[in-house]
């Protein structure tokens, strides 16, 4: 399959879909415009086409959009979990003891791992017996992941994964948004069916209520009626669109997910076995028809069928499939050991916020603590580059791996709000010293628990080999998302507090904070514009981050300088000296990271490859060098799978 032709062509004909529905909106505007006309006409007998278009064009205009926004408005503030929740899901616990759900839990984190992305809310929809799934919300940092009862027990592991990389792919490539934006174009339209029928009913009550049948009721009810029409005829067209948009997206996932997961059967499999259960795969909630669009399989038929014909989407996936659906049975998933089976912690609020004195940050960095103990403590090995592709098996199976080694009570911990953000503490905070002290006072205050046990229970995250560090971020974001929004903001502020009272900076730790307090923002962002700059016009910030990856574990000053120098060039940027580490300050690096964070997306890829290029060149690489460049990705926004080791 070539997964970068279906892609392209996906985007394609999503956007010249996307311009016909704005073209639909159009002729909208114009049918009313004539409506209005013709009621002028017929109440005063002389045409005023121009006070017809004065009034209709700019009320039709503002009707529709004004109720599209303050829809896309309670759909993107409430994220992905709003839309869930509407369609009857249940949050699942990632603590759960119900083997099928820690089975999907396990699936949804390895993929979250292993492509870089948040790992999202997921829901149960426990009322739907059919097999399905969707992917929901305006970023990927509020975005939600339902599945059916259904899928849950009629799916093996391996289409599980299949069908949820299927909605992984949606999040990445930005579907989830679009879609948001489409239900509230929809709602726009049928805004004016609403108004048709309020005229309409006005009228007729008042014609029935005077027995008098005057022109104007007369024309009044034409109108009323004319406005139904054409708003249940928008909506009509809006869905088609709507459909055919979803159609070309889910081509886009489907080789999306197989390119995830390299395994064509997990995926084809699920698809046939949907097609075996033939119209029993409906999803029943009285919201699915407005967010069919959203599902992995939908159970419309004909032109507002919302998804390619099953028998065709297997087909691009198994090219020599027999052309025999499945019938399902129920998949028995895996029982976690009885030692593993840890009841789930209760959560705790965030109190007051006090003062930490902090130290300048914009003190000149040491190249010396660049490689720091760790690093100098792990051996040195060859790491992959990942692509801007996204992840593969490979990546998946690593991440796997990951959390495999994270002890399961750990694990379990780092589910609830109280371990996750304990984890984080225990991560930024400084590792020995009286700052350590101040910073667990402070941290103590926060969550109204003993410093001594803040000591002992963030250590045992803290104590993690350096590769596990930010997997157990991964899932302890998943968890402190939970926490109200206050509360979160309260958890940035104490995150920059102790960052600024620590002298014993290391540049893992700094950039990592910054990734933190990205994904505590972002699930508050709603799409408002950002720049889209070229590296050209960031050119400095980009030097600056690029000199210290180039300097972290060089000491020979050629050597450097070849490093940087090949960093500039993968980059596409002019070649200059390196700017001496020791001018470079921790300021310097937030102001470039933030500079670079309004790049535009192929900008971004090209600068993370320059700064693999600068951490790869020299062939030897620490397992705090690989996920440096994690970090530093993440950190502008284009996050990458994780470096696997070469064999």
């Amino acid at each position: 399959m070539d997964f970068q032709t279906h892609q392209d062509q996906a985007k394609q004909n999503t956007f010249k879909l996307m311009v016909l529905l704005l073209l639909g909106l159009l002729v909208i505007v114009a049918v009313t415009t004539a409506l209005l006309i013709a009621l002028f006409w017929y109440s005063s007998g002389s045409l005023e086409p121009l006070s017809a278009v004065s009034i209709a064009a700019p009320l039709t205009t503002i009707g529709i959009g004004g109720t599209s926004l303050v829809k896309t408005s309670q759909l993107r503030s409430g994220g992905g979990s709003y839309v869930a929740a509407s369609l009857g899901g249940r949050p699942i616990d990632f603590n759960t003891l119900d083997a099928d759900e820690r089975q999907l839990s396990n699936i949804v984190e390895e993929i979250a791992i292993a492509s870089g992305m948040p790992v999202p809310n997921v829901f149960i929809l426990d009322k739907e017996p059919g097999i399905n799934a969707f992917a929901a919300g305006w970023t990927a940092d509020n975005a939600a992941i339902g599945i059916t009862r259904g899928a849950l027990t009629q799916l093996n592991r391996r289409e599980l994964q299949g069908v949820i990389a299927h909605e992984f792919s949606h999040i990445r490539n930005g579907d989830t948004k679009m879609n948001t934006r489409v239900i509230g174009w929809v709602f726009g339209i049928l805004a004016i069916t609403f108004v048709g029928r309020l005229v309409f009913e006005q009228a007729r009550w008042a014609s029935y209520r005077s027995k008098d049948k005057n022109q104007i009721g007369m024309a009044l009810l034409a109108v009323g009626a004319g406005l139904m029409i054409v708003g249940y005829g928008g909506a009509y067209f809006a869905r088609l669109v709507q459909a055919a948009v979803s159609r070309q997206r889910e081509y886009l996932a489907d080789a999306s997910a197989v390119q995830y997961t390299r395994d064509p059967d997990g995926i084809g499999n699920a698809l046939a076995k949907i097609g075996g259960m033939g119209r029993e795969n409906k999803v029943h909630s009285a919201h699915a028809t407005e967010a069919s669009h959203l599902f992995f399989a939908s159970s419309f038929l004909g032109g507002m069928n919302t998804h390619p014909p099953l028998k065709k989407r297997i087909k691009r996936l198994l090219p020599a499939w027999n052309g025999e659906f499945i019938t399902p049975q129920p998949a028995k998933a895996k029982q976690r050991p009885a030692s593993q089976q840890t009841a789930r912690p209760s959560g705790f609020g965030i109190g007051g916020m006090p003062h930490i004195p902090g130290v300048p940050a914009d003190l000149p960095i040491d190249p010396s603590i660049l490689i720091g103990a760790e690093a100098a403590a792990t051996g040195f090995q060859q790491f992959e580059a990942p692509t801007s592709d996204g992840p593969t098996q490979a990546h998946i199976d690593h991440a796997h791996n990951l959390i495999a080694a994270i002890p399961v009570d750990i694990q379990n911990s780092l589910h609830t709000t109280y371990g996750a953000t304990l984890a984080i503490i225990g991560l930024l905070a400084s590792p020995e010293g009286p700052q350590r002290v101040q910073q667990l006072q402070f941290a103590s205050q926060l969550t109204g628990l003993e410093a001594s046990q803040l000591d002992q229970a963030s250590r045992s995250v803290s104590n993690l080999d350096r590769v596990l560090h930010l997997p157990a971020v991964d899932i302890a974001l998943q968890a402190i998302r939970q926490l109200p929004y206050e509360s979160k903001m309260r958890l940035r502020e104490s995150i920059e507090a102790i960052e600024a009272s620590r002298d014993d900076q290391d540049l893992f730790r700094w950039v990592l904070r910054r990734v933190v307090i990205r994904h505590l923002q972002e699930e508050q962002y709603y799409g408002a514009p950002k720049l889209r700059l070229t590296l050209d016009r960031v050119e400095d910030a980009a030097s600056v981050v690029l000199a210290i990856m180039s300097s972290f574990n060089d000491t020979e000053a050629d050597e450097t300088q070849k490093t940087f120098t090949h960093a500039l060039n993968v980059a596409g940027l002019k070649n200059h000296m390196l700017p001496p580490a020791h001018q470079i300050t921790f300021v310097h690096i937030d102001d470039a990271l933030t500079q670079l964070a309004n790049l535009a997306v192929p900008e971004k890829q090209k600068f993370v490859k320059a700064a693999m290029a600068a951490i790869l060149q020299d062939g030897k690489t620490t397992a705090e060098e690989a996920e440096l460049i994690r970090v530093v990705a993440d950190a502008v926004g284009q996050p990458v799978p994780p470096l696997l080791p070469v064999a």
